[in-house]
């Protein structure tokens, strides 16, 4: 059943770190800013063993009912690791539907992902979408 409540665009004003995965060596982490996560492609002077680290923080609306949030990616690259709030998701396999309720707040939350240089794929269409409590089941 679709949510009749907005979406929650998460494609835009991201991060990037990139860093060698030997030696980890994070001390020497320059970010980078990502307006479109979509447009986004692995910086490709950085060969072997070397990391993204993708990050975006995001704020969610205070609602006058119950919702539950279900985070849904339509593509990401491959392999690739979803954090949410410090919660390791691990790697992940795009599309993606997840519910995401219990990981998320009002305020300062953050969505990260760890995409190795050989990953293969591009991002789309990450969004939020907030179900009443009642309408929605896993």
């Amino acid at each position: 059943m679709p949510s009749s409540i907005p979406d929650i665009s998460l494609d835009a004003d991201w991060t990037c770190d990139y860093f060698e995965d030997i030696p980890t060596l994070y001390e020497f982490m320059e970010t980078f800013r990502v307006p479109s996560l979509a447009k986004w492609t692995f910086d490709k002077t950085r060969r072997e063993n070397w990391l993204a680290w993708l990050q975006k923080k995001f704020d969610l609306p205070m609602r006058d009912i119950c919702v539950t949030y279900r985070l849904r990616i339509d593509s990401a690259p491959a392999p690739g690791c979803l954090y949410v709030n410090g919660r390791d998701f691990g790697e992940i396999a795009a599309p993606l539907d997840l519910d995401v309720t219990d990981y998320v707040t009002l305020e300062d939350n953050l969505i990260a992902f760890r995409v190795p240089c050989e990953a293969r794929g591009s991002f789309s269409d990450i969004r939020l979408t907030a179900f009443p409590c009642e309408s929605h089941s896993d």
